[in-house]
């Protein structure tokens, strides 16, 4: 790329120079988001040597016109999952109006497919420029992206994805690549014991009808067993548990299940570890089953300190909410080309590796 210094240089060019994303590179320029050092010091070298200079008078521009963004998530109460990209949403819109854009969000939550579709049309109303949502369900979601693009409202989908979908972006990790992870983690640890190994996979959710996560990381789970050849030395169990809030019911189902056989192994495919966490602990077991679940949400990290959980698995949910606006932002005031997969740090945690931000916290 032959390329003079001065003025006419954009954003584009120095991606391309660098070999990187064009959001890289707008948040070097900003000094905000994550990006790898190595990657931040080839920026600022090409940044230099361009002499380039962000065309301010365009940026104001962009930033005087009001956005409306549409918040379409799983409603939670404080301390659980959907807690986090909420918060990224939050920081990101206060971050950009800081530097002077104007920024509206209607936020609406659901707790059942036909609330999720019910609020997602009614968005279309509000006149929004966009959408930042978690699709429920697979029906649901699909009728609601129809009325979407009919309507040329762009969305981005955070957390759970939906081949095909025509999304702005998906901003999160393959549920079923998370899976395989999982499984291969589990098999090194468990692989040397003599005989059959017993491993359970529990899909721990509020409502059963919005699993689609969980239920894919689970597949992912079992392909790496299938597609290992290694079925013959497990013996697999799934238990689709629906939580209702109460501690108590979950300690009963657990106390009965450990009656007939105790696990070598649990895999819990979502954020409620902590409570299997708990019931396997008031068992006062001779021999606990490695445990394995998601999320560094407070109760989980409490567990993770009393090594009453093994390992946690993160993906990174609170930059998945401040992605998500920022890639709003990028598409509908500066006409930028998105990214349409754009994959989360998949993380494991212990103990010994937990953030001390994160602990301190807890």
């Amino acid at each position: 790329m032959n390329l003079k210094s001065g003025t006419h240089i954009r954003i584009k060019d120095i991606a391309e120079k660098a070999g990187c994303s064009i959001g890289t590179v707008d948040r070097v320029i900003h000094n905000r988001g994550k990006v790898s050092e190595p990657v931040k010091k080839r920026i600022l070298e090409i940044i230099r040597e361009l002499d380039y200079k962000p065309n301010v008078n365009a940026r104001v521009l962009a930033s005087k016109r009001p956005l409306t963004l549409g918040i379409l998530l799983p409603s939670y109460r404080r301390g659980e999952y959907w807690e986090l990209p909420n918060l990224g949403i939050k920081e990101a819109i206060e971050r950009y109006e800081e530097q002077g854009y104007n920024i509206n969000s209607i936020q609406l939550t659901y707790n059942s497919p036909e609330k999720f579709l019910k609020a997602g049309m009614k968005l279309l109303s509000d006149e929004i420029d966009g959408v930042i949502m978690n699709p429920a369900s697979y029906k649901e979601s699909i009728r609601l992206v129809r009325f979407y693009f009919q309507n040329n409202k762009p969305f981005i989908l955070i957390d759970s994805d939906i081949n095909g979908v025509p999304s702005l972006s998906f901003i999160g990790n393959d549920p079923v690549q998370t899976g395989l992870t999982v499984a291969k983690l589990i098999h090194q640890i468990t692989r040397h014991i003599q005989g059959q190994k017993k491993l359970w996979t529990i899909n721990l959710s509020k409502n059963l009808d919005q699993m689609y996560a969980l239920l894919a990381r689970e597949s992912g789970f079992m392909n790496y067993y299938s597609g290992k050849l290694l079925l013959n030395e497990y013996d697999f169990k799934t238990f689709d548990i629906e939580d209702h809030g109460s501690q108590k019911s979950i300690d009963e189902l657990m106390e009965e299940l450990f009656s007939k056989e105790v696990p070598h192994a649990i895999y819990v495919t979502g954020s409620m570890v902590y409570k299997i966490a708990i019931s396997i602990k008031k068992l006062k077991l001779e021999q606990k089953p490695l445990l394995i679940g998601h999320d560094l949400i407070r109760a989980n990290i409490d567990r993770v300190m009393d090594e009453s959980v093994d390992f946690l698995i993160e993906e990174e949910a609170k930059r998945q909410g401040y992605l998500a606006v920022e890639s709003m932002i990028r598409s509908i005031l500066y006409k930028e080309k998105i990214e349409k997969k754009q994959f989360m740090n998949l993380l494991i945690y212990t103990r010994e590796n937990l953030p001390s931000d994160r602990t301190e916290q807890a």
